[in-house]
């Protein structure tokens, strides 16, 4: 047998000796019981194992040693329970695991050194906790991650160098949280998307995105930023989506948007602004999409969106801009819904 099942909406523990004969096992699924308990050694006779899905039952807590023999594990999904702690050493020798889900549990802290080892984990989940800080050292190691998420927790900041060392990582989620300073990505070489949306960022440091060259999506909607530092997305030439909607920017910096010649998507809607810089915009020949909808725009400078020879549609619905001729956009299509005409 390659593959197991059980669901009994009565079971709520399992011991040792529950799966004896099943030694070629490969998958097993334990989603949606009323599991509470797993007794040590009860994943002791399943050298073969590749998949444990355990997700979606009612654990509270795991013992220390209950995953070990798993050798071959490369999926444990432990998703959608109560867990509220680990233990220290719950992952020892899981030397193969490549993808471990932990969301939408109770975890309120990690101890230190819990993911040592795991040297081949490439997605790791943690969002939808209770999380408020995390260790500096709890990533070290995890030299093959790819996708770490982290959103959906109430952490007020990180420690500087906790992703330090993430050299393969392409997506970090950190939206949804409490933030409100930001540490350094110093070493994410391979980053492609970055999600700080829904957080409490109230500015941004020159230097904050320092070495992420690879960036091609960074999402900072929905935060209470009040101006952005000039040089501040310096050197993020490769980014395609920025999103600066729904904070409370008053001014854009001359030059903010120097560089980013493949942008294709711009989003700052919903801010304070009143008014925009001559040239702001100049050189984003890839533009597709501007947000500039729910600001306080009256007038716009002559020639501002001149050279935005990509842009497909422009949306400056719910401003107070004087008038509502041609706005020099050349074919775009011109969202002006709400507007007020003064």
């Amino acid at each position: 047998m390659r593959t197991a099942g059980i669901r009994a909406k009565g079971l709520t523990a399992l011991r040792t000796g529950d799966f004896k004969g099943l030694s070629s096992l490969q998958t097993l699924v334990l989603t949606e019981n009323g599991l509470k308990t797993l007794h040590l050694g009860v994943f002791e006779r399943l050298p073969g194992l590749e998949r444990l899905f355990i997700g979606r039952n009612h654990l509270t807590s795991l013992p220390d040693g209950v995953f070990d023999g798993l050798d071959s594990l490369q999926e444990l999904h432990l998703h959608k329970n109560q867990l509220r702690t680990l233990p220290k050493g719950v992952f020892d020798g899981l030397d193969s695991l490549e993808y471990l889900r932990l969301n939408k549990n109770q975890l309120l802290a990690l101890p230190e050194g819990v993911f040592d080892g795991l040297d081949s984990l490439q997605e790791l989940h943690l969002h939808k906790n209770q999380l408020r800080t995390l260790p500096e050292d709890v990533f070290d190691g995890l030299d093959s991650l790819e996708r770490l998420r982290l959103d959906g927790n109430q952490l007020e900041s990180l420690p500087d160098g906790v992703f330090e060392g993430l050299s393969s990582l392409r997506g970090l989620f950190l939206n949804g949280n409490r933030l409100r300073t930001l540490p350094f990505f110093d070493g994410l070489d391979s980053l492609k998307g970055l999600f700080l949306n829904g957080n409490q960022l109230t500015a941004l440091r020159a230097g904050d995105f320092a070495g992420l060259s690879s960036l091609r999506m960074l999402h900072l909607h929905d935060n209470q930023m009040t101006e952005l530092q000039p040089g501040v997305f310096d050197g993020l030439s490769g980014l395609r989506t920025l999103t600066l909607g729904g904070n409370r920017l008053t001014a854009l910096p001359e030059g903010i948007f120097d560089g980013m010649d493949g942008l294709e998507l711009l989003g700052l809607d919903f801010n304070w602004l009143e008014t925009l810089p001559d040239g702001v915009f100049k050189g984003l020949s890839s533009l597709q999409g501007l947000r500039l909808d729910g600001n306080q725009l009256t007038s716009l400078p002559d020639g501002v969106f001149d050279g935005l020879v990509s842009l497909g549609w422009l949306d400056l619905s719910h401003n107070h801009l004087a008038g509502a001729g041609a706005f020099g956009a050349g074919d775009a299509t011109v969202l002006l819904e709400g507007q007020t005409v003064q």
